[in-house]
């Protein structure tokens, strides 16, 4: 799945984000698609969440258009009940129940407000693989941490990683909020970790744009650190650091962002955001939320735009220059995480 290696399309045998806490009750189930599988999403009578394979083994039906009893989801066509393991518990038209009459049912873990769903082998599903949420300050104590919003965009899921790990495109495509020309100006410094890739931009000397200077209360010549690091294959957490020339910080945020395959050319898409500053002044809050939206939709928009130009082009090609070794390592990153499952 181009830009990948020919064949390559997602690691199954890793944590993806599912969806938030919120979205699940134990009335009506939640249909979403995972690396190309429809996937039913509920909680049982005691509130434990449970994904179960969203196909219905009978006709095909959709498992999310069921009705929940008690902690079995009962399959809106034809009655076919299944439990939270995926056995077929009821088949109203006969007394006797194949063994094959079941569902798959996926490791699923709460973990603060998001919902972590593991769809390859069970068998692996390790929860301490799961990104560290302390580390990404989410849970931090100091922090206030944001559940934002969601997208289903219409595009390939390499398009988003890649839009994420460059981040030179913040001078362009956000000039009005959030990017400055020193952005795309500095040099990325590349790390990588057994956790994750970085690649930071250290700025000094910088100006502030309003939406900076409204939000942190300030408007003098700061030094920006603007970092983000990949937790392969699915979460990037960008930082913001500002300080005063000699290093007093001003104020920290950081952008929580999961990438979740839904197919070939539909991607599912979480986003999160912390700040360390004014936790406790919610017009801060709504100024935040109010120009991430917006950020974050000319994201979509240009990867919208990206997939429509790919798709109609016979054989894409691309020109990489310096500033894209961040996203061609996380490119890479992902092929040897898909090439170590098919050598296993």
């Amino acid at each position: 799945m181009w830009p990948l290696q020919p064949g390559y399309d997602y690691p199954r045998n890793q944590w993806y984000v599912a969806g938030w806490s919120h979205e699940l009750n134990n009335q009506t189930p939640v249909e979403r698609w995972i690396l190309g599988e429809p996937v039913a999403l509920y909680r049982d009578e005691a509130g434990t969440p449970i994904a179960l394979e969203g196909r219905c083994p009978h006709r095909n039906y959709p498992l999310a258009r069921s009705i929940i009893r008690g902690n079995a989801l009962e399959c809106g066509y034809h009655g076919f009940t299944f439990g939270p393991d995926g056995a077929c518990v009821r088949i109203p038209s006969q007394v006797t129940i194949p063994a094959v009459c079941r569902v798959k049912a996926f490791p699923l873990v709460e973990k603060w407000q998001w919902l972590w769903i593991w769809m390859g082998d069970p068998a692996l599903a390790d929860p301490a693989m799961i990104p560290d949420h302390d580390e990404m300050k989410i849970t931090s104590p100091g922090w206030l941490a944001v559940a934002a919003l969601d997208r289903v965009l219409e595009c390939r899921p390499q398009l988003l990683h890649e839009n994420l790990t460059d981040i030179s495109h913040l001078s362009f495509l956000h000039a009005a909020t959030i990017g400055t020309e020193a952005v795309a100006a500095t040099k990325v410094e590349v790390t990588q970790t057994d956790r994750y890739l970085r690649g930071s931009r250290f700025i000094p000397g910088e100006t502030l744009t309003g939406f900076f200077a409204e939000v942190l209360g300030y408007d003098g010549p700061v030094e920006r650190l603007v970092l983000i690091d990949f937790y392969a294959p699915s979460v990037h957490v960008a930082l913001e650091s500002f300080r005063k020339p000699g290093g007093e910080v001003i104020g920290e945020f950081r952008v929580h962002h999961a990438v979740t395959p839904a197919g070939p050319d539909r991607t599912n898409y979480f986003l999160a955001w912390s700040r360390n500053f004014a936790t406790d002044n919610s017009q801060v809050t709504d100024i935040m939320n109010t120009v991430f939206e917006g950020v974050i939709q000319q994201d979509v928009d240009a990867t919208h735009a990206i997939e429509q130009m790919i798709r109609r082009t016979p054989n894409p090609t691309e020109l990489l220059v310096r500033a894209d070794e961040h996203s061609i390592k996380g490119r890479r990153w992902i092929e040897e995480l898909i090439a170590a499952e098919r050598t296993a």
